[in-house]
C-alpha cells in the first residue's frame, strides 16, 4: 500500500535536511514535526485543543470566562498599586481564534495576541502571558552510557520509511551529573529557554506570567530515568515519539530552575513558581468568592469549570505558574 502523501513528504523533507551524516538531532526533528510550514503539527488547520474525540489535549484556556477573570484579578493584585490601564496585555501562542480575554471585559490599555509565525515585539509596559507555550518548543534528548562514562545525544535516523532513535557523541552538558545510571534519559528543554530569552531580552517593563508543567533541575537529572518526553494524540499519551510526525503533539517537562535563572539575569525580581491552585488561591480570591456566591456553591457548569482550574486532582496541581516583575 502506498504511503499517504503527507507521510511521504515528511520523509523527503527529513532526508533533505540531513546536512551531514545520517542522524538528525532530536530538537531539529521536533522542529520539523511540529513547525514545518505545511507538514508541522502546529501549522495544520485543525482543532487541537478541547474535549472532543478529534482533539488531542485539553488546557486551562479551554475553560473560558472564569479563567480570564481569574487572570485579570491576579494581574491586578500582583501589579498593585500600578494602574492596569497603563499596560498592554500580550498573549503569546494562543490557538487560532482563541484568546484568554475573548469572553471578558478587561481593564488593560490594549490586548495583543501573537500567534504562530508572528514577529513578537513587546510594548514598553506590558503583561506578557502564555499558557502551555514553552512546553511546545523543541527539546534535546540525552542518554548516559556507563561503558564510556559519557552522556550521548539521542538523534533520529531514517531507514526506509521508519524513523529510529540512535545515539552519537556530543559535548558533555555542564549541568548534567558526571555519572549516572546506564541508560538514564534526560529530555532537556533547550527550545523553552531560547523562546523565553527572546521575549525577556526585549526592553519592556511589567509582569511575565506563564502556565505550564515543569520540574526542578534535580528531579529531571536524578529522579526521571526514562525522561519526560511524550506525545499526545486523541487525549492519549504516546510513548513512541517517532510514530506520527506531524500528527501528534511532542512535549517534555520544563526545567523551572533554568527559566527562573533566565528571568533573574534579565532583571526580573524574585521569579516564583507556584502550582496553578496556589497561584489563584493567593491572587484571585475575590473572583473565586464571587463565583461561589453567584452559584450558591452548587456544582453547576460554571462551578465545574472553576473546579477543573484549581482542584489539585484536575489542572490545579498538574500545572504551575512561573511569574516575575521587572520594574
Amino acid at each position: 500500500m502506498p504511503m499517504p502523501k503527507d507521510k511521504t513528504n515528511i520523509y523527503q523533507e527529513f532526508r533533505s535536511r540531513l546536512i551531514r551524516g545520517s542522524v538528525m538531532p532530536y530538537d531539529e526533528f521536533i522542529s520539523l514535526a511540529l513547525y514545518h510550514p505545511t507538514l508541522g503539527y502546529y501549522r495544520k488547520q485543525k482543532q487541537r485543543v478541547g474535549k472532543s474525540e478529534r482533539t488531542d489535549f485539553y488546557t486551562s484556556n479551554s475553560i473560558g470566562e472564569p479563567w480570564g477573570k481569574m487572570i485579570i484579578e491576579a494581574c491586578t493584585q500582583i501589579l498593585e498599586p500600578n494602574d492596569l490601564r497603563n499596560y498592554s496585555f500580550v498573549e503569546i501562542a494562543a490557538e487560532p481564534k482563541c484568546s484568554v480575554l475573548n469572553q471578558v471585559d478587561h481593564p488593560f490599555k490594549s490586548s495583543i495576541t501573537f500567534r504562530l509565525g508572528d514577529t513578537i515585539k513587546i510594548p514598553k509596559y506590558s503583561i506578557v502571558f502564555s499558557n502551555e507555550w514553552l512546553d511546545a518548543q523543541p527539546f534535546k534528548r540525552f542518554k548516559f552510557d556507563a561503558i564510556s562514562g559519557e552522556w550521548m545525544e539521542i538523534g533520529v535516523s531514517l531507514v526506509g520509511n521508519t524513523f529510529n532513535e540512535c545515539t552519537f557523541s556530543t559535548k558533555q552538558p555542564t549541568a548534567f551529573p558526571v555519572k549516572s545510571v546506564d541508560g538514564y534519559t534526560i529530555d532537556w528543554p533547550t527550545g523553552a529557554k531560547k523562546a523565553i530569552d527572546d521575549i525577556i531580552s526585549q526592553s519592556w517593563r511589567g509582569l511575565f506570567l506563564t502556565f505550564d508543567y515543569g520540574l526542578s533541575q534535580n528531579i529531571i537529572l536524578h529522579e526521571r530515568p526514562d525522561g519526560t518526553a511524550r506525545g499526545y494524540y486523541r487525549h492519549q499519551i504516546m510513548s513512541d515519539l517517532l510514530s506520527q510526525p506531524g500528527e501528534q503533539d511532542l512535549t517534555c517537562h520544563l526545567c523551572w530552575d533554568e527559566l527562573r535563572e533566565s528571568l533573574k539575569q534579565n532583571n526580573f525580581v524574585s521569579p516564583k513558581v507556584q502550582t496553578q491552585e496556589a497561584f489563584f488561591m493567593h491572587h484571585s480570591q475575590n473572583t473565586i468568592k464571587n463565583l461561589f456566591a453567584e452559584n450558591n456553591g452548587s456544582l453547576n457548569f460554571e462551578m465545574q469549570k472553576l473546579k477543573e482550574l484549581i482542584h489539585p486532582q484536575h489542572l490545579g496541581n498538574k500545572f504551575q505558574a512561573l511569574w516575575a516583575i521587572r520594574n
